[in-house]
């Protein structure tokens, strides 16, 4: 997924952008997992210290305290001791304890006294996740719970709790059987639910044991009293919405099996198990914010209730406007300023000069929930805006699209510090405001850390890192980190073809397939594209070879295509791309248009091996970089096994199929599988550092001192293309002088490897080339 710790997860949120913000919890289940496994058993030996480790790394990440979950396994097995000491930890760093509670039903009292013992051990704050007391043999506990909550803040702890104004609570079905089944793994109760004599025991168990959190027990034994949300099962899917006991009768079934069915195809449960009389009692205290229970809904099952879509308008509308059970100031107090105080976002939740524009707008009047068990992703009406960091994101019932969302860190990250700043390096007095400028680059861009270098005449002037090379690591970026350069590969390649034009071993009119000697593959009644026989490396170089990835597509992101064109294991290398492609037809005719091709730049890195009798990346390295002062360039590795010395590691939210044998098709983060970099050697495939690039620029400011190039060969590199052609019969694209169709020169081309903006009547130019991979 591309990230390993909760400061990576945080980096990929932020440059994802969100149309809401994010505050996180570290949850105790996954440090648990991580350290444990999904296990009945207490830590020994120094797991806890490696637990607390997880808590530490995310409290300082900028996460607002622990969380627990203590109904299902593997928290259910943790001991308060263990929770307190993880707690302990947040505490340290200024953040809270919150928890949804050991027991709701039988053992409410106690579990709220545990939780309470663990802010005291711990020095934390707690929050309380929707607060309830479930099970009709429990309902006269809500007023109990409320004072031991009130006894705890009026001796000075902070207790606070939250609630959903619903009384039909939510969980994976699986939360009905016993704990103990759990103490093996999810995964081996699955495995083991045909067995009629465990099913006897867990039914045996749901329907007379007390002591645990029996939610069987808490619906009265009643299936009719248990909706069943999203369940991926065909059999039960289109009767979401229904009691579990009207899905068994339209089914044919027993209710206990269509249980065991549904808890083997992880179904998602709403149980009747709370009075309304005391959501009421509960709204009505001061310490008590409202929540959905539910996290993003997209996708996830837990969106099958409808306190995802209609919770906060049901607060409004059914318990304020229509019972009167609060006032209006009240529910917008306790739904934004008292809940925004829970999560350290102190500085929303209020409407106020300074504070963040984070505001809805809503017509009291028309305000209602659609959200039905049924429908539980129905949208509600009334809600006409909302603004988010002082954007609109919901405008009318319609979303935006915008996403100025961001995570809201919790206090631990002030200890961390701001990794806006610039790390050490080098910098001249008149170019010091390029810190601030770059600082808010970062910031504008959510970018985890950039380097710049900048040069005078020659004189590098300006040197700088910003931010984190490796997040987990907390590595700084220094001016001397190796990026992938993507594309600013190109002109590289190109300076290595004009070299072997000034050693005679090269022309730049020479046809390129003269010089490469591959077999074409062609597919059942396919026939060569002659035309390719006319392709020239000056073609190449200018883009001009006759593959549009607009028409098309870009031949170098289709290593597992032509892999399996080839009966072969993916990805395809060079050799294997340029086979395939020499079987199919271009898109236009060699010089008609210029069109930006990946692929001709691969076939200019197969005649660089040619014509020089070395590797790429040697000749490259030895003729191309070291005269230009550039030692440690290299070519970079897909997999994040094969980074180099020196190397940033990169951050990005997207996601796609590994296009490698091992784990083909499998989910993998975009930089670390989804494309082959090793085949993208001479169009996209170059490490490099921002005094490099400098470097390599600076070898061209005076032709005739450098050290790569002869002066006629780099008045070449930037001269405008010839025309050779007019444009093709369609009107596509331009002719290759870059003229359109008004006959005026475009104000910018691309030249050999090169794009070239004229400035001025004095022959000066802008020359530049941009890359685009993570």
């Amino acid at each position: 997924t591309g990230w390993r710790t909760m400061a990576e997860y945080f980096q990929l949120l932020d440059m994802k952008g969100l149309p809401v913000n994010v505050v996180q919890t570290v949850g105790h289940t996954q440090v648990r997992l991580l350290v444990l496994g999904d296990v009945d058993r207490r830590p020994v030996g120094d797991e806890l210290e490696r637990m607390q480790a997880h808590v530490r790394e995310a409290m300082e990440a900028g996460a607002i305290g622990l969380s627990t979950s203590l109904i299902y396994p593997p928290a259910v097995y943790a001991g308060t001791d263990e929770i307190a000491a993880l707690a302990k930890v947040a505490g340290e760093f200024g953040g809270r304890y919150y928890t949804h509670m050991r027991n709701e039903g039988d053992r409410l009292l106690e579990a709220i006294d545990e939780a309470c013992e663990i802010g005291r051990s711990a020095g934390t704050p707690v929050h309380i996740f929707h607060l309830k007391a479930a099970g009709r043999q429990n309902w006269g506990k809500m007023d109990q719970a409320i004072a031991r909550i009130k006894a705890a803040r009026a001796a000075g702890q902070q207790v606070t709790a939250d609630i959903y104004p619903y009384v039909n609570n939510g969980l994976g079905i699986a939360a009905l059987i016993h704990p103990r089944h759990f103490s093996e793994g999810e995964a081996k109760l699955r495995s083991r639910l045909k067995e009629p004599e465990l099913r006897a025991q867990i039914r045996r168990e749901m329907e007379t044991e007390p002591g645990w959190e029996n939610w069987f027990r808490h619906v009265g034994l009643d299936w009719n009293k248990v909706i069943v949300g999203t369940v991926a099962d065909e059999r039960y899917a289109k009767l979401s919405g229904q009691s579990l006991a009207s899905m068994a009768k339209a089914v044919g079934e027993d209710p206990w099996e269509t249980f065991f069915n549904l808890v083997a195809a992880g179904a998602f449960a709403l149980p009747e198990s709370m009075t309304e009389a005391n959501v009421i009692r509960a709204m009505q205290q001061e310490f008590i914010s409202f929540c959905t229970d539910v996290g993003p809904a997209g996708g996830s099952r837990i969106a099958s209730h409808p306190r995802a879509f209609g919770a906060f308008p049901r607060v409004l509308a059914r318990y304020v406007r229509d019972q009167g059970v609060i006032s209006l100031e009240r529910a917008v107090a306790q739904t934004s300023a008292v809940a925004a105080n829970e999560v350290f976002a102190y500085d929303r939740g209020r409407i106020a000069v300074g504070l963040a524009a984070d505001v809805i707008v809503f017509d009291f009047q028309q305000l209602t929930d659609r959200a039905t068990f049924a429908e539980p992703q129905r949208v509600a009406e009334g809600m006409k805006h909302v603004i988010v960091n002082g954007e609109l994101v919901w405008d009318n019932a319609q979303l935006t699209n915008r996403r100025p969302g961001k995570v809201l860190r919790g206090p631990g990250w002030k200890v961390g510090g701001s990794l806006r700043e610039p790390n050490p390096g080098h910098g001249v007095p008149g170019l010091l405001s390029l810190d601030q400028f770059f600082a808010e680059f970062m910031e504008k861009h959510r970018v985890p850390g950039c380097a710049v270098a900048v040069t005078n005449r020659g004189r590098l002037v300006y040197a700088r890192g910003f931010g984190l090379a490796d997040i987990a690591a907390r590595q700084p970026v220094t001016p001397t980190n190796l990026f992938r350069i993507a594309s600013i590969s190109k002109p590289i390649t190109a300076v290595a073809i004009l070299q072997l034009v000034e050693q005679g071993k090269l022309k730049l009119n020479d046809r390129v397939f003269d010089i490469l000697k591959y077999e074409p593959h062609l597919l059942d009644d396919a026939k060569f594209d002659e035309r390719q026989r006319d392709i020239t490396i000056r073609h190449l170089l200018q883009h001009r070879g006759g593959w549009d990835r607009e028409k098309s597509f870009d031949a170098m992101f289709q290593p597992v295509r032509f892999a399996q064109v080839l009966d072969m294991p993916p990805p395809a290398a060079p050799r294997e791309v340029i086979r395939c492609m020499l079987g199919l037809p271009l898109d236009f005719s060699p010089g008609e248009r210029f069109a930006y091709s990946n692929y001709g730049y691969c076939l200019l890195g197969r005649v660089i091996e040619l014509r020089s009798e070395q590797t790429y990346e040697d000749y490259v390295k030895q003729h191309v970089l070291a005269p230009a002062g550039i030692r440690t360039m290299r070519l970079g590795k897909t997999h994040l096994a094969g980074r180099q010395e020196g190397e940033v590691r990169y951050y990005d939210p997207s996601t796609g199929p590994s296009v490698f044998a091992a784990d083909l098709g499998q989910t993998v983060s975009q930089p670390y599988g989804a494309w082959h970099l090793e085949a993208m050697d001479a169009h996209g495939g170059w490490l490099a550092s921002a005094v490099d690039l400098a470097r390599f620029a600076c070898a061209f400011d005076e032709p005739t001192n450098s050290p790569v190039l002869k002066p006629e060969s780099i008045v070449d590199m930037f001269s405008r293309p010839r025309p050779t052609a007019a444009p093709d019969q369609a009107g596509n694209g331009k002719p290759s002088d870059g003229k359109p169709d008004d006959g005026k020169p475009d104000d910018a081309f691309y030249a050999l490897g090169w794009n070239v903006r004229p400035v001025g009547s004095e022959g000066l130019a802008n020359m530049w080339h941009t890359g685009s991979l993570p």
